[in-house]
């Protein structure tokens, strides 16, 4: 039987992406230099460089919009449908009030037209969310990446910014060679804007003396411990079960989702439980509610009509679990599981990381530093974070589009080449 080809190694597709960044020339000046090559990033990129600026946006990975494609478990989460129309969900932001500023009452809309105008399929999902047509993250990372390059925008990966400084010509950056030796060397440019698009800087922050959140793990699993000491967790690995969620802290309901959970040896993960991480504490109780709320006299009826199993209302594995043979107390006891919480639990596979640049210091029209003239920002940079199913690549999308417009603005004084 004849085989394909044989796929590259890491170590091997490592060293081939760092010759391609190699061979990248970063000039000396640019209009606007963007510092991060994710969502954010590459939509100010493709702003600024489709309004007449030049661009070269400076990314520490080995290529640019590689976060893109962990998003989604790999299908790319677009957005959500709750940010279309005249009132999107600002509630399901950190921020809600800034989030609005920003963004707009066409918020959704604007980023789906940026979205089609990259030649981007969506299909819509349960909960509002939308995916790509491909279902892949890799269809939306290539077609950004095509764009901002046919915009004219350079895409220098495998560079770390190590400062960035104001000065008489211009924004001065500086950046080292990511990739150890067989990467680019360290070099610098004058910009004369600069935007900001990556999270976790916390050395550049301090170096611009801006102000920020510190950087934490959010819309991870959690670490958790069954408060009775009984349910045996290794017993459950990789059930799911969908459920009313409650996070109590002291007694009182800090935070509730309805969604999926998904029980792990360590304790519990799923849509349900990343949206309360974002709130959670060690210390707090989770806890679950597997009968959504079903009405005790229907549960009995259910119970008794399968001959006293609780097998016909919960997934027979979970149902052993919690006791098996009285259906009717299973039932009871699946109203109110709790698990104590201790922290997150495997916090390098974090969808999102909350922190970053407090928004009291950004123009919101503009995503402009209100003490640094030529500074902007937008995405991860900024302390801004939502729960799942969309809204933070949403915010990726649409901050981009606003600070890479008015980061072209202020670099070359409102005047669109493109239309001269």
């Amino acid at each position: 039987m004849a085989r394909g080809p044989r796929r590259a190694s890491r170590s091997q597709a490592r060293e081939e992406a760092l010759a391609a960044a190699s061979a990248v020339r970063v000039p000396a000046r640019c209009d606007v230099a963007v510092i991060g090559g994710g969502a954010s990033g590459l939509a100010a990129a493709v702003a600024a460089a489709e309004a007449g600026a030049s661009v070269t946006v400076l990314e520490r990975a080995v290529e640019c919009g590689r976060t893109i494609l962990a998003t989604g478990n790999g299908r790319c989460n677009l957005m959500n449908a709750a940010l279309r129309g005249p009132a999107p969900a600002w509630g399901r932001y950190n921020e809600p009030a800034f989030v609005a500023a920003v963004c707009g009452p066409g918020f959704g809309d604007d980023a789906l037209a940026f979205l089609e105008d990259c030649g981007i399929a969506w299909a819509e999902e349960e909960g509002g969310r939308l995916y790509p047509l491909s279902r892949q993250a890799s269809s939306v990372r290539e077609a950004l990446l095509a764009r901002a390059r046919r915009a004219g925008a350079v895409l220098a990966p495998a560079r770390e910014v190590t400062g960035a400084t104001p000065g008489a010509d211009g924004w001065h950056v500086a950046y080292g060679g990511a990739g150890g030796s067989s990467g680019p060397a360290a070099d610098s440019l004058v910009a004369r804007s600069v935007v900001l698009a990556a999270g976790g800087g916390e050395g550049l922050t301090r170096s611009l003396r801006l102000a920020c959140a510190p950087y934490e793990p959010v819309l991870c699993s959690l670490a958790c411990t069954p408060a009775d000491g009984r349910l045996d967790l290794g017993a459950l690995d990789g059930r799911r079960a969908h459920v009313v969620a409650r996070l109590l802290r002291s007694g009182a309901e800090v935070a509730r989702e309805a969604g999926e959970a998904l029980f792990r040896p360590y304790g519990l993960s799923g849509i349900a439980i990343f949206d309360l991480s974002r709130f959670a504490l060690p210390g707090d109780v989770i806890a679950l509610d597997l009968m959504c709320g079903m009405d005790r006299d229907r549960g009995r009826r259910l119970v008794a009509a399968a001959g006293g199993s609780a097998t016909g209302v919960l997934d027979p594995v979970i149902a052993a679990a919690l006791g098996g043979a009285d259906g009717a107390g299973v039932l009871e006891l699946a109203r109110d599981l709790r698990f104590v919480v201790s922290g997150p639990a495997e916090p390098e596979r974090a969808q999102v990381t909350r922190g970053g640049l407090l928004v009291s210091q950004f123009d919101p029209a503009t995503l402009a530093a209100r003490e640094l003239p030529g500074l902007f920002a937008c995405g991860e940079a900024l302390d801004v974070d939502a729960a799942c199913g969309g809204f933070n690549l949403a915010w990726a999308w649409k901050s981009g589009l606003v600070a890479g417009r008015a980061a072209w603005g202020a670099a070359c004084g409102g005047t669109d080449r493109t239309s001269a």
